[in-house]
């Protein structure tokens, strides 16, 4: 049986990452946001596509005028987004990933969510912050796996260096060629979405934002083995697929569970809204899972993760069945 685990910015979101909304807030209030971007926030707010269909918007603004004036509006809207995401970064270097944790405390320390991961065969994720790599990354996962894990590894990266000098952890990393591969005892992370301390060769920010996200990620090799991971495991047979914080609104995403569900698939969501969360683009009429993975559903939480973690007993035994 193989145990997979997919986050979104549910997940992040235990540790203080903004969830779409409070993205929005975060974005409206940039110094540098010109009327031209509060407008498209704005209207992207009123029809529900979040921060996304704001960079959807402005990319086509180009595409239709092809002028200096709205590359200015664009270039500065990605700037502003991955000043959003630099912030969040640094803030998660003060935040208590292992709540419980004392540092004054001598002798062994509670590692409640270090032991939870370590349970995954593989681990992936639609979130571009670099949470898991301040702190999951360096807790011991050899310890927290019973010897199963020596790391966490992103595969496919190459660390970037200036003057020979890497970047400060977590890094800054560009796709290697292929072909790819995890290398052994190295638990996987695949960031399907790219991550926001991700380069291409021309510089540029590896992040699959927007609208037409399928044809963004297959202009990347890097990225479409990742896709093609995603799908392919869960097809394997004996698969279960837990998705925390996931809100279900990446059509392409929902393939992969539909036909990953058709082929055996099991499925656990924790989400506040529980096995509800599938719906959320059934009000917009863009996608329907209908019953297709109502014979999936091996369960779901509706509870915070951390306390189920450390202190919520009941919900607890609920969320361990999923690994029995």
């Amino acid at each position: 049986m193989s145990y997979v685990l997919l986050t979104g910015a549910g997940f992040s979101r235990n540790w203080g990452g903004w969830l779409a909304n409070e993205a929005f807030e975060y974005l409206l209030g940039c110094s540098e946001v010109t009327p031209v971007i509060a407008t498209e926030l704005w209207n992207a707010k009123a029809n529900g596509s979040g921060f996304e269909g704001t960079l959807e918007a402005l990319r086509g603004l180009y595409a239709t005028h092809k002028d200096v004036s709205h590359e200015t509006e664009l270039k500065t809207f990605e700037s502003m987004l991955l000043g959003m995401f630099n912030t969040m970064n640094n803030s998660y270097a003060r935040v208590d990933f292992e709540p419980g944790r004392n540092p004054a405390r001598l002798g062994p320390q509670p590692t409640f969510v270090r032991d939870f991961l370590c349970r995954f065969d593989k681990i992936f994720t639609l979130n571009q912050d670099t949470l898991l790599e301040k702190h999951y990354l360096g807790s011991d996962l050899l310890d927290g796996s019973r010897g199963r894990w020596f790391t966490l590894e992103t595969p496919g990266l190459e660390e970037m260096k200036v003057g020979g000098t890497a970047h400060a952890k977590p890094g800054v990393h560009m796709p290697t060629n292929p072909p790819f591969a995890v290398a052994d005892r190295s638990q996987p992370y695949f960031k399907l979405h790219g991550s926001s301390n991700w380069r291409t060769e021309d510089g540029s920010s590896l992040l699959i934002m927007g609208g037409n996200k399928s044809a963004n990620i297959a202009a990347s090799e890097l990225l479409s083995w990742y896709e093609q991971e995603f799908r392919n495991t869960l097809r394997e047979p004996g698969t279960r697929l837990m998705v925390i914080g996931y809100g279900f609104a990446d059509t392409h995403i929902n393939d992969d569970i539909r036909d990953g569900a058709s082929a055996g698939m099991k499925l656990f969501v924790i989400d506040p809204n529980g096995v509800d969360a599938i719906d959320t683009l059934l009000s917009r009429n863009m996608y329907n899972f209908g019953s297709s993975l109502q014979g999936s559903f091996i369960g779901a939480s509706r509870r915070n993760l951390l306390t189920t973690l450390t202190s919520d007993t009941v919900e607890h035994a609920k969320v361990m069945r999923f690994f029995s």
